[in-house]
């Protein structure tokens, strides 16, 4: 993606809205696909570890998992490499640009391609179950 197509690339954003993107990301790529993964393995396993429902598992632990990487990822980048991605929140580009940015790194794709298979196959186990 280029400058010319994300206008507000050039300058820095507000530190507070590049917080919240940077969480929203991390949140949407990350937590909620591990988190969701494990709700289902718990799930297919007929498991009575989650006393409450799915989402009152995915969402609190998506909640902390981001609370604890934004605050704990910059200080240690190379210690949590796997968790933490730079890029979205990096106040100087605009949210496709950290979107693409994320996507295009080998971390991010692997992430990604992960996820997807991982909740296509419990997805699929978990309705043939009933």
């Amino acid at each position: 993606m280029s400058a010319a197509s994300s206008p507000g690339s050039s300058a820095p954003k507000a530190p507070l809205l590049n917080l919240l993107e940077g969480m929203a990301l991390t949140a949407l790529f990350q937590a909620l696909p591990t988190y969701a993964g494990a709700a289902l393995i718990l799930k297919l396993a007929h498991s009575s570890t989650l006393p409450m429902s799915i989402i009152g598992f995915v969402v609190p632990a998506s909640i902390i998992h981001v609370l604890m990487i934004s605050a704990i990822g910059p200080r240690y980048p190379q210690l949590l490499k796997q968790a933490y991605a730079a890029n979205f929140y990096d106040a100087t580009l605009g949210l496709a640009d950290k979107i693409f940015r994320w996507r295009t790194q080998p971390e991010g794709s692997l992430q990604l391609l992960g996820s997807t298979a991982m909740l296509a196959l419990l997805s699929t186990a978990v309705l043939a179950m009933g």
